[in-house]
């Protein structure tokens, strides 16, 4: 058997949005951070310079009246807005929060789009008898002693490892970043190759598609179903 699976497009494509997405939520967070709340401080500083002392209730001792006409002209005469400044607590509050939120997410966004970039071009092939992907891993199928599928079903992953002239080799086979059909009939071709007495923590590729074919069927027959009973109504 010769097959050749590629990096599967929809599996490049989800990390590449989310990895801009996020990449971008955090830089909007970064910038706010770095640039957009530092600046207020000079407001904040002469607006508390206005205040003055605070009282043990956190209010001004000049008179409320008096504050926001003070601080109407100064803010004239600096073109700032009329509005009351952000302080510096509260300065202080939104800096915390947007370098966390900003740190998280740039993190997140790189992180994704290394895996979709890095993930561009890659393939795994078997042929004659030999895996091997672009990286320059192979193993010959028939000195496989081992198919793990303990991450099978929920992630898509198979390790396979190989024994030969005393030397252990492993590879992973992935059905979520490669085209998952390609990549499953791999698998099927080996087990029947190799033997079913090689996998652990797991089924057997047969069991799995024939579950997916009876689920198919399934969903075949609800839908005849539902077409019979629209072309009885009409």
């Amino acid at each position: 058997m010769n097959i050749k699976a590629n990096a599967h497009r929809g599996y490049l494509l989800k990390y590449l949005l989310i990895g801009l997405a996020a990449l971008a939520f955090g830089a909007w967070h970064l910038k706010d951070g770095l640039v957009t709340y530092p600046a207020l401080r000079e407001m904040a500083d002469a607006y508390e310079l206005l205040q003055g002392p605070l009282d043990e209730n956190g209010k001004s001792e000049i008179a409320d009246g008096e504050l926001q006409a003070n601080w109407q002209a100064l803010a004239a005469e600096n073109e700032w807005p009329e509005d009351v400044p952000k302080l510096n607590d509260e300065i202080d509050n939104l800096l915390l929060y947007n370098y966390f939120i900003g740190a998280i997410f740039t993190t997140i966004g790189l992180a994704c789009l290394f895996l979709g970039l890095t993930t561009i071009g890659k393939w795994v092939e078997l042929k004659d008898g030999v895996l091997s992907d672009k990286r320059g891993n192979s193993i010959n199928i028939k000195d496989i002693v081992e198919i793990d599928k303990k991450r099978w079903e929920k992630k898509g992953l198979a390790t396979l490892t190989a024994k030969s002239g005393g030397e252990t080799k492993r590879m992973i086979l992935d059905d979520l970043k490669f085209d998952r059909a390609s990549v499953d009939e791999m698998l099927l071709h080996i087990e029947q190759t190799i033997g079913e007495d090689k996998i652990i923590n797991g089924e057997t590729e047969a069991h799995y598609q024939a579950i997916r074919n009876q689920k198919l069927a399934e969903r075949e027959a609800k839908q005849a179903e539902l077409d019979q009973m629209e072309e009885g109504d009409a």
